[in-house]
């Protein structure tokens, strides 16, 4: 597998940072990585559905967060 960078010219368009090998009509598979801001909301927000789990039913204090 390679892996090597691309410039987004338009929603249907990538300017590759080098060459690959194949020919004209050959199909590529390509792999978006989340951005660092997506990932960290992803974050966030799996630790909101989740911080009352470490709380006992007692500790009502925390229900309202």
């Amino acid at each position: 597998m390679q892996v090597f960078s691309a410039k987004i010219i338009d929603p249907t368009h990538l300017e590759l940072s080098q060459p690959v090998e194949g020919l004209p009509g050959d199909v590529v598979q390509v792999s978006l990585a989340p951005s660092p801001q997506d990932e960290l909301l992803a974050w966030r927000e799996a630790g909101k559905r989740h911080l009352l789990d470490a709380y006992a039913d007692e500790d009502a204090v925390y229900d309202d967060l």
